[in-house]
């Protein structure tokens, strides 16, 4: 009897123990669960942030060494924030998903801003106005959308030069080719492969400098580039969107601009 008695203490206070334990356990997920992406970044001091690697001079590869005006941005902004900036290299074609999938916190890798893309992710105030033009070889010259027609055009995929050539000048153009280094495509170019590559007029910019007869259109179609973030994370954004507002007004943005870009 007195055995029994104490058999059925102890299972009730196995029992209590392990409901306290299960009660803690689910409370702690809880919370963790609770907490914001910007309340994670200010407990661990750190964004994670996709970019892509392959968007000379936004960004680039140095050896091993991530390099460009986004990773400049980029490193301002964890100052005035008081955080680190972790870059995570992804595939351009990868970069939505990733921030949607929450594999990374933010974006900061010049996605342009698409009706489309503003449906899935959340924009930032621009940070910079990338419209879109044509980079085309002296001997075949290109000045409007209508001189594509007939023409080889090459753009990297999922770009917002491969969506305004889809649907702007589809109907147009003889081929588009697709690449997932904008590099490559102006490779071909240079080659002869394609008769033009369309992207963003700073990034052909960049590249019409190194290139012995290579040449930039003007600007066709205005398109703004900002830092992306779930829809969810407003909090975060707005935090943002302060520090770009203010590295506007002090003239930080200017002075990168003209390290990557030189004078426009």
């Amino acid at each position: 009897m007195f055995f029994n008695i104490l058999r059925v203490a102890s299972n009730a206070t196995a029992f209590l123990l392990v409901s306290l334990s299960f009660t803690l356990m689910s409370a702690i997920f809880s919370f963790s669960s609770a907490q914001s992406t910007y309340d994670k970044i200010k407990t661990s001091k750190l964004i994670i942030a996709g970019n892509s690697g392959s968007y000379p001079p936004f960004e680039m590869m140095d050896g091993n060494n991530l390099i460009g005006f986004d990773v400049d941005l980029a490193e301002e902004l964890g100052k005035r924030m008081g955080v680190k900036i972790k870059f995570e290299v992804i595939d351009f074609k990868g970069l939505i998903a990733s921030l949607t999938s929450k594999r990374v916190d933010v974006l900061i890798s010049a996605v342009t801003w698409t009706p489309e893309r503003a449906e899935r992710i959340s924009f930032s105030t621009p940070y910079y106005n990338a419209g879109i033009g044509a980079l085309f070889r002296d001997k075949n010259p290109i000045s409007s959308p209508q001189d594509l027609t007939g023409k080889i055009v090459g753009v990297q995929l999922g770009s917002s030069g491969d969506l305004y050539v889809r649907e702007k000048v589809g109907s147009l153009v003889k081929e588009v080719k697709t690449y997932d280094d904008i590099m490559l495509a102006v490779k071909d170019l240079e080659n002869g492969r394609v008769e033009a590559v369309i992207n963003p007029i700073p990034v052909l910019r960049h590249n019409a400098k190194s290139s012995a007869g290579i040449r930039v259109t003007d600007v066709w179609d205005s398109r703004i580039v900002g830092i992306n973030t779930r829809k969810e994370d407003a909090d975060l954004l707005a935090e943002i969107n302060k520090h770009i507002g203010a590295m506007k007004s002090d003239g930080f943005l200017d002075r990168i601009d003209k390290k990557w870009f030189g004078v426009k």
